[in-house]
């Protein structure tokens, strides 16, 4: 298994991209900020896709000031070159860490 551990912020980015086809087992969004709340989106994106709210996952998730939002109960299966991406409300108080395998 592998980790893929990225900082979050206000510009809609790539968190994660596949290199061959891989199973994403967990996602974790982490609120570092001892004093503010903030809201993630995450989308999971075809190959040579775009974001959009057809692909969209998790939606204006708020996370508490210094808790983690786990994503743990489904498993996302990506072909090479599919990607998640990510942005939240605020900048340099969220960061993700990705567990994933190759399948």
């Amino acid at each position: 298994m592998s980790l893929q551990s990225t900082a979050i912020t206000t510009t809609l980015a790539n968190i994660y991209v596949s290199t061959g086809n891989t199973c994403v087992t967990t996602v974790y969004f982490a609120n570092y900020s001892t004093s503010s709340n903030v809201t993630f989106n995450l989308y999971a994106v075809a190959n040579a896709g775009s974001a959009s709210n057809t692909n969209k996952i998790y939606s204006n998730v708020t996370i508490n000031a210094g808790d983690t939002y786990i994503i743990d109960s489904e498993r996302l299966l990506l072909d090479s070159g599919d990607m998640l991406k990510a942005n939240c409300n605020a900048n340099s108080i969220c960061s993700s860490t990705i567990t994933f395998t190759t399948i």
